[in-house]
């Protein structure tokens, strides 16, 4: 083989159903934990997938669930997307997004915050969001609602506040800030983040398979209603990590642009936390190519860093090439990187 077919002849070995299947089986056999995937061709209601019922840990990936209902709080007139809302104290919570190392006071909008939740994945504006809604048990009840009553979210956020703001915290203590800002002296204690919580205290769970079944649902704008469906999608289309299931990419489409022959345009949310990482989404193939709905996991993993290489990120890198080697359109070459997809003998 040569250089020159090499990447060709090994997207040829994944175009039919059952030698994806198999690549994808060569991935979890490799893997140290769990690996969990359901992918739909929405056009042609083809799909791949690899233990798509088994519930795994969703990491940030709840933050769509999240919105949508937001969105249905929206819809019932118990939530406003234009209200102006303040950053306080007592709101910010450690792990990714910007919120956290920003000074208390910030006003944005209620629809910013959910930007923020799902484009930089910030926590304290999806706490922000669950009180917003009414707690966690008004989301559980607004997803069942939606017909996505699997999809369970147990618990806020509990990362403790970077040192940032921690220290600003104690500064204003010392200096007796004024009482209003703040955090509520009755409020609970941050319960711990979800790669250190306790058996049955994870953030959140669902099946792959539920969540590419919400990813089809938001295409098809049933979620709620068309407009929030398509408010969903809009924010996703500026998802800024790329880190996951299209790491072996060659391009991604920027938000508004359409898919092109070194790639496709996306729709997605990632989640990562130690040992795990999911990713659930819109794959937008060009030339009429259709439409992939999916949603990949690698759960339980021996591997807990949060490193650029650790383990599931390779994972679902592989499992995106297979994906989008399985129904890239052509007539160009898959825009998948060399390496990432089994090798054609």
């Amino acid at each position: 083989m040569t250089a020159q077919n090499g990447p060709a002849a090994a997207a040829a070995a994944v175009r039919d159903h059952s030698s994806a299947l198999a690549a994808i089986q060569a991935v979890a056999a490799g893997c140290s934990g769990h690996v969990g995937l359901a992918a739909r061709h929405i056009e042609s209601g083809q799909s791949l997938a690899w233990q798509p019922d088994r519930p795994v840990q969703t990491a940030s990936t709840i933050k769509v669930p999240i919105h949508a209902a937001l969105m249905r709080r929206v819809r019932l007139g118990q939530a406003d997307l234009d209200a102006v809302v303040e950053l306080k104290p007592g709101d910010q919570t450690g792990g990714s997004g910007v919120l956290a190392v920003l000074r208390p006071g910030l006003r944005c909008t209620v629809a910013d915050l959910c930007t923020l939740m799902i484009v930089v994945s910030d926590n304290t504006a999806t706490n922000m969001l669950i009180d917003i809604c009414g707690g966690v048990d008004v989301i559980n009840a607004d997803l069942a609602e939606l017909g996505f009553g699997d999809i369970r979210l147990y618990r806020k956020i509990g990362y403790s506040p970077p040192p940032l703001v921690a220290a600003d915290r104690d500064g204003e203590s010392s200096a007796e800030a004024p009482a209003a800002e703040a955090p509520a002296a009755e409020a609970p204690p941050a319960e711990a983040p979800a790669d250190e919580a306790p058996a049955g205290r994870t953030l959140a769970t669902a099946s792959p398979a539920d969540l590419c079944r919400l990813m089809i649902e938001l295409q098809a704008g049933t979620v709620v209603d068309a407009r929030a469906c398509a408010e969903i999608i809009e924010v996703m289309r500026h998802q800024q990590s790329q880190s996951l299931f299209p790491r072996a990419f060659l391009d991604v489409a920027e938000p508004g642009d359409q898919p092109g022959p070194l790639g496709p345009a996306m729709a997605h949310k990632t989640g990562s936390v130690g040992g795990c990482r999911v990713e659930t989404g819109l794959l937008f193939l060009p030339d009429d190519g259709g439409t992939v709905a999916y949603a990949a996991a690698a759960d339980e993993l021996s591997d807990k860093s949060m490193t650029a290489l650790a383990e599931g990120n390779e994972v679902l890198g592989r499992l995106g090439a297979i994906v989008l080697s399985h129904w890239w359109p052509g007539p160009g070459p898959v825009p998948v990187r060399r390496g990432w997809l089994p090798r054609a003998d």
